[in-house]
């Protein structure tokens, strides 16, 4: 019979381990997406990307947030190389939403802890599928002035700072 310490040991173990499963799959989908029409030595950056997605999740580099913001910059980068329809993109950018999000998320939590810290990051996904939307849908129609696409982009941008942004807790008032 085990106690109720090292059961929830094990179970934030399980957490800690399932996260980073499914941050490692939305790390390589991320790198692997757009490889498809790499060429030359471009290919480098897939092996780069792969690494860095690789030590961003275990290794004594694995808490310095640099790493995973660098691979994330190498699936960036093969996408501009690569220049993928709209609809890649989309899904390149989602992919990349959604392994920055968990590639932060604090380790060895207990169960209830991992659902809660989830929850709270539900907004930023929600807003970044949101955002991903619109801006697809804005590309995918023609529109005679380019300015709108430049207004759907500030008000995108805008949003996700805003939603991104600490809020502070109310301070409490000094009784006079």
């Amino acid at each position: 019979m085990t106690s109720g310490v090292d059961g929830g040991t094990r179970q934030a173990r399980l957490g800690d381990v399932i996260t980073r499963v499914v941050t490692g799959c939305l790390g390589a989908g991320m790198i692997l997406l757009p490889a498809r029409d790499l060429t030359g030595r471009s290919w480098v950056l897939v092996a780069l990307g792969l690494v860095l997605v690789a030590v961003s999740l275990a290794g004594p580099l694995a808490r310095w947030r640099m790493v995973g913001t660098l691979a994330a910059a190498a699936a960036v980068t093969e996408s501009a190389i690569t220049r993928p329809d709209l609809a890649m993109l989309a899904w390149e950018g989602l992919l990349i939403l959604g392994y920055l999000l968990l590639v932060d998320a604090p380790r060895a939590m207990p169960g209830t802890v991992t659902a809660r810290w989830l929850w709270r990051q539900l907004p930023l996904a929600v807003w970044g599928v949101f955002t991903a939307a619109i801006v697809l849908l804005m590309l995918a129609i023609p529109v005679p002035v380019s300015a709108w696409l430049l207004v759907a982009g500030a008000g995108a941008a805008v949003a996700a700072v805003v939603i991104a942004l600490p809020r502070r807790p109310p301070q409490p008032r000094e009784p006079r």
